[in-house]
């Protein structure tokens, strides 16, 4: 149980150690976002038409035939996501929250593998199957925004590579501190 738990905080680190240096060392994601003419202008405008905090969808649901028809022939056709008074980007209570996330994700890892070797104890098969469902789930959400929400590929592709690379690596970990004990033959 103690390589259990410890397995779930070295996900934490590793996961915090990817993230950090995917998206703060690394310029890679930031080439697939587009970048406004004024970042103030652009956030006051969507202030004026944007009442509260929300998700927003161009055209949305509600806005009647006509309007739905025209955007969808003409543009633009968007979603944003607004938090209308801003918000720190590091505060002490994200740090936790996302450190909490990154435990629980490793617990259930681990609960997974745990299964896993009712039916197999080799390390790397354990690593193949959890990272074919991870890489499944992360592909999933992420093509269907492409297809039906008409989000730009380049994002949700950059967002597939980083997603599925840090599913590989949280499966890793776990994998390896999940896996059974060899207990060494007695010799005669």
């Amino acid at each position: 149980m103690t390589r259990f738990f410890l397995g779930a905080l070295c996900v934490a680190a590793v996961l915090w150690a990817w993230s950090t240096l995917f998206y703060v060392v690394l310029p890679i994601p930031y080439y697939t976002m587009s970048q406004t003419a004024d970042d103030i202008a652009a956030g006051e405008a969507l202030r004026e038409h944007l009442s509260e905090t929300g998700t927003y969808i161009l055209p949305g649901r509600f806005s009647g035939d006509e309007v739905r028809k025209k955007m969808r022939n003409e543009g633009p056709v968007a979603t944003i996501y607004f938090t209308r008074d801003g918000t720190p980007e590091t505060s002490p209570v994200k740090i936790l929250i996302g450190t909490f996330n990154s435990i629980v994700i490793g617990l259930l890892i681990g609960a997974a593998m745990l299964l896993l070797n009712r039916h197999t104890t080799n390390y790397w098969s354990h690593v193949a199957i959890g990272s074919t469902f991870g890489i499944a789930y992360t592909a999933y959400p992420r093509f269907a925004d492409i297809i039906w929400s008409d989000f730009p590929p380049g994002y949700q592709l950059m967002m597939i590579f980083s997603d599925g690379f840090s599913w590989i690596l949280a499966v890793m970990v776990m994998a390896w501190f999940t896996r059974p004990k060899v207990v060494p033959a007695i010799q005669k």
